[in-house]
Formats: C-alpha cells, structure tokens, sequence
C-alpha cells in the first residue's frame, strides 16, 4: 500500500509573489485531499506535500496548467523524500508564514490595473470597498513599486504603517477570500487616503503646502479643477503624472509650455475602448495590450483615413 503514497518537496520559481500561488496551491491540494504544506520565501514557493502517487501527478501538473493568471513559472523541481511517520504526518494541507533567505531566485509581479471583480466592489454602494480609490485583490493593484525587500510580505512593503481593521484582517487570513495575503488590501477605515494640495506656492516639500481637501472631497475638488482647465499632479504608485483635459485646446497648450514639449505626443487616457477607437486606431495586438491587465501606455496612430493598417493586421 505504501508503494503508492509518496511524499513530494516542489520548488517553483519564477513571478510567484504577490500573485496568489499559495491560496491556488492550497486550494489545488485540497481539493486532491493531499497532505502537507505550502511556504514561499526569497527562493519561491516551496511544497512539501503526500498522497497518492496518481493524485500527486495530477497535482503537479495542474500546478502549472492552472497557475494564476498573473504569475509566471520559471521553473519546478520535484524531489521524492521519505514519507512522513504516523505521528509527524499532517493532519491536512496548510499555508506556512513566508521566510527569509540568504538567496533570492523569484521575480515580484509588475503593478496591475484594477481587475473587474475589484471594479464592481468600488460601484457597488452595499461593499465595504464603495468608492475606496485604493481597492485591490490578489489579481490587481500594486506590486514592484510597493516592495522594499523580499519575500513579498505586507511588513516589507510600504503598506506597513497601515494597521488592517478586523474586516481587512479577516479577508487577509482567509485563503479561500480573493484577497488572502493581498499585501496593499485596505479599505476606507484602515487604508491610505488621497488629499488635495495647493501648490501654487513655491515651498520645498508638500508638507508646507496648504491643506485644501481630503477624500471624496479633494476627488471632487480636483475633477472640478481639471474641467475648469488647471493642470494638477496626480501622485500615483509609480510617481507623479501632470493632467489636464485634453479636450481643452488651451490648458494642453499651457501643458506644452509647462513642460517645453512643443510638438512631441502626450499620453491621452479614456474610460474604455469605445471612446479610445473615436481617437486611435490599431491592430488586434495594440488593442489586446491596451485592454490587458497591466494596463500599459500602448502608442496607437491617430484616427485619420490617411494612416494604414500595421503589417500584423
């Protein structure tokens, strides 16, 4: 009987932090009814896993056939070790506090845009996360630009200062919850906040600006600005973007001057592909990257008659 249980070390490397492998691993082995535990470090995700021969076959092939969509897998090692004795033998599958080592093989997600599931959590006036600007889950949000070190860990990024409420706290413990170990997870009683400045008084840092709004407030304050044609500086995850309407003739023009780039494109952004195709016209591969996850800035042509189709099409 022995003969077809069989103990397994796995070692995955690749971008496999920050993108919710354990949970998928926990859940994967679960469902095979394996034994065992799941750890992720500098190193990668490390499972030491038992069961059945058959079934820890499938399990490993499963594990890439059905990684997570925003992780990538460089490699998998699989060691056979003795089987555990009756009494160190676990009792069921489990997720291990990550560690630190003196070697680093793993690769951290680049920052995500928002996911769908995450949108209809800030639209939604029953979710917790209603019009929390910062939502995010396991499969969106921030990422590179948050860590400090590795392993990938809510205290070696900069979301440590901000203490999670029992709500974010639960979600966060919970590895069958989407955003179980989401290291930016915060909501609007626990979370960073957005606040508008004045700064059209020359000062050395923005703690010497005046304080004009926070909030909902400062969100509505800043959108009236834009549409009356100021220029503002929107502080995102990766640094600070300059912004105006772009259907203001004038504050581009101001724009142009502010920035001395007479001539050279600047980057337009829309609400959704219906209105981007009014402007700009591309082939399958421009619009895929435009609408993937990573939301990039995709360089697309004008939506002139003139302009002909790329080769790719």
């Amino acid at each position: 009987m022995t003969d077809n249980i069989a103990r397994q070390y796995i070692h995955i490397t690749g971008i496999v932090q920050g993108v919710g492998f354990r949970p998928f691993v926990y859940q994967l082995a679960t469902q095979h009814a394996l034994v065992g535990t799941v750890i992720n470090d500098s190193e990668g995700v490390k499972i030491d896993v038992q069961g059945l021969r058959s079934t820890l076959a499938s399990f490993s092939a499963q594990l890439v056939e059905q990684a997570p969509t925003l992780s990538r897998i460089d490699d998998v090692t699989i060691t056979e070790r003795l089987l555990w004795s009756e009494l160190e033998k676990p009792i069921t599958f489990g997720i291990e506090q990550s560690q630190l080592r003196d070697s680093t093989t793993v690769c951290i997600s680049p920052d995500q845009g928002l996911c769908d599931a995450c949108k209809r959590d800030i639209s939604n006036a029953d979710s917790r996360y209603f019009q929390y600007p910062f939502t995010n889950c396991t499969h969106c949000g921030p990422r590179y630009s948050i860590i400090k070190a590795l392993p990938y860990d809510r205290t070696t990024t900069s979301m440590q200062d901000f203490t999670l409420c029992p709500d974010c706290a639960k979600a966060y413990q919970n590895p069958l919850d989407r955003r179980y170990h989401a290291q930016p997870i915060s909501c609007d009683c626990c979370g960073p906040w957005v606040t508008l400045y004045d700064a059209k008084l020359r000062v050395k840092s923005c703690t010497e600006l005046p304080l004009i709004a926070t909030k909902h407030t400062a969100i509505e304050q800043l959108a009236r600005k834009i549409k009356n044609g100021d220029i503002v500086a929107i502080k995102g995850i990766g640094g600070f973007h300059l912004a105006c309407d772009a259907t203001n003739p004038q504050a581009v023009a101001n724009l142009r001057l502010l920035k001395h780039r007479p001539s050279k494109p600047l980057a337009i952004m829309v609400s959704d592909h219906s209105i981007a195709k009014e402007v700009v016209e591309g082939c399958d591969v421009e619009w895929q990257a435009l609408e993937s996850q990573a939301r990039p800035i995709v360089l697309m042509r004008k939506r002139y008659p003139m302009w002909s189709r790329c080769e790719t099409c």
